[in-house]
C-alpha cells in the first residue's frame, strides 16, 4: 500500500525516533529542573525564621552588652516567629533610685531619641524593610520589674517595603 511505503519508510521512522527521544529528554530535563526548583524553594527559610535565628545568634555572641556607662545593659535581641512581627531589644537598667527617678522623668525624650536612632539606623535597615515593629523594653535589675516599653511601628519610622 502507498501509505506503508510513505509513512513506514526508514528515514521518516528514524526522524520520528530522534524527535521522540529529543522530546522525552527535554521533558525529563524540564521535570527534573522544576522538581529541583520546588525542593530548593521549600527548603528556604522564611523571613521570620531568618530573623529569629539571627537574633538568637547575635544575642549569644554579643550579650550582655553595656550600652550607656554600665547603667543600661543590652540583654538580648528577640524575634518570635509567632506573627507578632516584634523585633525586641531587651535592656536592663542598673541604677540607684536617683538615676531611676531621672530615667522616669526623661522617658519622653528617650522615646524621641530612640525613634530618631531607628530612622537613621543602617543596622536595622532589613528589619525596617520587612515592616517589623521595633520594641525597646527596659526592666529594673534584680527585680525583673518592667520600667517601660517603647513600640515603634512602620508608621512611626516611615519605611516602605
Amino acid at each position: 500500500m502507498w501509505y506503508e511505503t510513505h509513512f513506514m519508510s526508514r528515514p521518516v521512522s528514524k526522524s520520528f525516533d530522534r524527535m521522540s527521544k529529543q522530546n522525552i529528554r527535554t521533558t525529563a530535563t524540564t521535570v527534573v529542573l522544576l522538581s529541583c526548583l520546588f525542593i530548593l524553594a521549600s527548603c528556604q527559610e522564611s523571613i521570620g525564621e531568618r530573623l529569629e535565628r539571627e537574633t538568637k545568634e547575635w544575642t549569644r555572641k554579643n550579650c550582655p552588652r553595656p550600652e550607656f556607662e554600665d547603667i543600661i545593659i543590652l540583654d538580648s535581641l528577640v524575634f518570635h516567629n509567632d506573627g507578632s512581627n516584634d523585633y525586641k531589644l531587651c535592656y536592663t537598667f542598673v541604677a540607684d533610685s536617683l538615676q531611676l527617678d531621672e530615667f522616669n522623668k526623661k522617658k519622653g525624650e528617650l522615646r524621641d531619641r530612640l525613634l530618631t536612632s531607628i530612622i537613621n539606623s543602617a543596622d536595622l535597615r532589613h528589619v525596617k524593610q520587612e515592616g517589623c515593629n521595633i520594641v525597646y523594653s527596659y526592666t529594673l535589675e534584680g527585680t525583673d520589674e518592667p520600667l517601660c516599653e517603647f513600640r515603634f511601628t512602620k508608621k512611626d519610622y516611615g519605611t516602605t517595603k
